[in-house]
C-alpha cells in the first residue's frame, strides 16, 4: 500500500460515546457557548502574537533599538514559549484546561497593560518575550487541544479543534489588517492597553462558563487509575508516532515564524508596503479558516497524513513563490498557499497526539511537540533578525524556511507510515486510535 495511502484502523481500547455525552451535563446550549469561548480565547491569544508583527518597524522606532536587537524580545517569546509548553501540557493533564485557560488570561491581561506602559526595552523583553509567552501558552494551542479532548469523542474532535483553531485565523483576518493600518507612532500602546482590559474581562466569563470537570470519554478514560508524572513522560518520549509528527512539526514552527515575526517587515522592505501586507495577511488569514476547517474534516475520517504531506509541501512552494518576484501578485499568492496550510500542520499533529496517547499524557504530548516547534520559531525569529542588520535582507530565512519545510514533507511522507505499522505491531501507546490515525 503506498505511503499516502496508508490507513491505521486501530482503535483505542475506549468504548464509543454518544454525541450528547458531554451535553447530557452541562446541557448543549452550554457546550456550544464553551465551544464559542473558546474561539474567543484563541482570537484573543493570537493578538499576543500579531501585535508585534503589525507594530515591529514602529516599535523598534519607539524604543529607539535596531530590528536586530528588537527580535530579541520574539525570540526569547519563542524560547519561553517552548520551555512553558511542557509545563502547561502538565498543568492541563492535572488540573483540566479551565484552570490552565483562566490564569492565562489573568496573566496576559495584566502584562498587556504593562507593556503598554513601560519605556524600557529590556522591560517590554521581559514583559513580552518571558511573562507573554507564558501567558501565550495558557490560552493557545495545547490547552485548547485538552478542552477539546475533554468535550468530544474522538471522532468530532478534528473538526471541533479546528473551529477554536479558527479564532487565531481571524485573528489574521479582522485584527492584523486592522493593526497595520491604524500603525502610526505609538498607537501600538494603547492597542495594548485595550486588549489587556478585554483579557481580564473574558477571564471572568470563563470561570462561568467553561465546564469544570472532563466530560465523556476523556472523563472515563483519566478516572481509570492516577498516572505518574514519570509514566507520562515515558509514554510520551516511547512513542514513535510523537517523534515522528514533532520532529516534522519543527519545520512547522519555522516557517511559523517567519510569518508571524517577519513577514510584515519583509514586504515593507521590498518596497510592497502597508496595503499589500495587509491584503497579504488577510488572504492568509482566510485561506487560514477554510484549511483548518479542511484539515479536521479529513482527519476525522482517517486522512491525516495526507494532510500534513500536503500541508508542508504546499508550505515549501509557498516560500518559493514568495522569492519568485517582489510583486504584490506574489505576496498575495503566497497568502493563499500559505494560509491553507497555516492551522492544516497543527489541527494534524494535534489530532494524532490526542487521539494516540493515554488522556492522563495528552496535555504532556501537545506541550512537548510544541516545545520542538519553538526552538524552530526561535532560530527563524532571531535567524531573520541578524540576516536584516547583517544583509539588509529576509531572503536567507525565505529560502532555510522553505528547504525546512521541505524535509518536514520527507519526514512525514517516510517516517509516518513506518511509525504508524509500528503502533499496530506494538498494539498500545502508539497506536492511533480512531479515523485520525492515518495522519
Amino acid at each position: 500500500m503506498p505511503p499516502f495511502e496508508e490507513e491505521t484502523s486501530t482503535r483505542s481500547p475506549e468504548a464509543p460515546v454518544p454525541p450528547e455525552a458531554g451535553a447530557s451535563r452541562h446541557g448543549r446550549t452550554l457546550l456550544l457557548v464553551a465551544v464559542g469561548l473558546g474561539f474567543v480565547i484563541a482570537l484573543l491569544s493570537s493578538s499576543i502574537k500579531n501585535t508585534l508583527t503589525a507594530f515591529f518597524v514602529s516599535m523598534t522606532e519607539d524604543f529607539d533599538v535596531s530590528r536586530g536587537t528588537f527580535a530579541i524580545a520574539p525570540s526569547a517569546f519563542m524560547l519561553t514559549y517552548a520551555v512553558a509548553s511542557p509545563v502547561m501540557g502538565y498543568v492541563a493533564d492535572r488540573f483540566g484546561a479551565r484552570k490552565s485557560l483562566a490564569g492565562g488570561l489573568v496573566l496576559g491581561g495584566v502584562l498587556f497593560l504593562v507593556g503598554g506602559l513601560t519605556q524600557s526595552f529590556a522591560v517590554f523583553t521581559l514583559v513580552y518575550g518571558v511573562g507573554l509567552a507564558i501567558s501565550y501558552t495558557a490560552i493557545s494551542y495545547v490547552p485548547l487541544g485538552v478542552l477539546v479532548d475533554e468535550m468530544f469523542p474522538p471522532e468530532r474532535r478534528g473538526v471541533t479543534y479546528a473551529i477554536l483553531m479558527n479564532g487565531t485565523a481571524v485573528g489574521f483576518v479582522a485584527l492584523l489588517p486592522l493593526w497595520i493600518q491604524i500603525d502610526e507612532g505609538t498607537v501600538w500602546r494603547t492597542v495594548f492597553q485595550w486588549l489587556g482590559v478585554v483579557l481580564l474581562v473574558v477571564t471572568v466569563i470563563a470561570l462561568f462558563v467553561l465546564p469544570k470537570e472532563p466530560g465523556g470519554a476523556a472523563q472515563g478514560e483519566a478516572a481509570a487509575q492516577p498516572k505518574s508524572s514519570q509514566g507520562m513522560l515515558s509514554e510520551v518520549l516511547g512513542s514513535r508516532v510523537f517523534w515522528t509528527i514533532s520532529l516534522a512539526f519543527f519545520g512547522c514552527g519555522v516557517t511559523m515564524a517567519f510569518v508571524d515575526v517577519h513577514l510584515v517587515a519583509h514586504l515593507d522592505h521590498i518596497g510592497l508596503g502597508g496595503t499589500v501586507a495587509s491584503t497579504t495577511v488577510a488572504l492568509l488569514g482566510a485561506a487560514e479558516i477554510a484549511g483548518a476547517l479542511i484539515a479536521g474534516y479529513y482527519c476525522d475520517r482517517g486522512h491525516g497524513l495526507k494532510v500534513l504531506v500536503t500541508c508542508y509541501l504546499v508550505r515549501s512552494l509557498s516560500l518559493v513563490v514568495l522569492m519568485a518576484a517582489p510583486t504584490a501578485l506574489a505576496a498575495n499568492a503566497f497568502g493563499l498557499l500559505f494560509g491553507i496550510t497555516y492551522l492544516g500542520t497543527v489541527v494534524a499533529s494535534s489530532m494524532y497526539l490526542i487521539n494516540s496517547l493515554d488522556a492522563r499524557a495528552k496535555g504532556l504530548a501537545l506541550g512537548l511537540m510544541w516545545f520542538v516547534h519553538q526552538i524552530g520559531s526561535f532560530v527563524a525569529s532571531e535567524g531573520g533578525g541578524i540576516s536584516y542588520d547583517t544583509l539588509q535582507s529576509y531572503d536567507p530565512v525565505v529560502v532555510g524556511s522553505s528547504v525546512i519545510a521541505l524535509v518536514s514533507t520527507v519526514i512525514i511522507a517516510v517516517w509516518l507510515p513506518r511509525a504508524l505499522r509500528g503502533a499496530k505491531t506494538d498494539g498500545a501507546g502508539d497506536a492511533a486510535p480512531q479515523p485520525v490515525a492515518e495522519r
